[in-house]
């Protein structure tokens, strides 16, 4: 299966733990989402889970859902940085 690759990772909080995780592509966001709790899905979630999608099946692009995904977890309060940015404990 092809990947389809981030220019640059979204880091996030993974679920209600410390556990901090690069999603690099499409892929990796699309196991995010599945994982994310029920209680949290809204609308941001059902955007992001849309154009996702919609990069896995050649209807978006991979920035796109690269930048619906960050939006997602950005308001979700998951969103710890970006590739590049720097590290949030220095």
């Amino acid at each position: 299966m092809t990947k389809h690759m981030f220019e640059r990772p979204v880091r996030v909080q993974a679920g209600d733990s410390n556990t901090l995780r690069d999603v690099r592509s499409v892929e990796g966001a699309c196991e995010v989402l599945i994982d994310w709790p029920h209680a949290r899905r809204g609308p941001f979630y059902q955007s992001a889970l849309e154009v996702v999608n919609a990069a896995l099946e050649g209807k978006a692009s991979v920035e796109e859902a690269r930048a619906a995904f960050a939006d997602l977890c950005a308001h979700a309060g998951a969103l710890v940085g970006e590739s590049g940015d720097p590290d949030p404990g220095s």
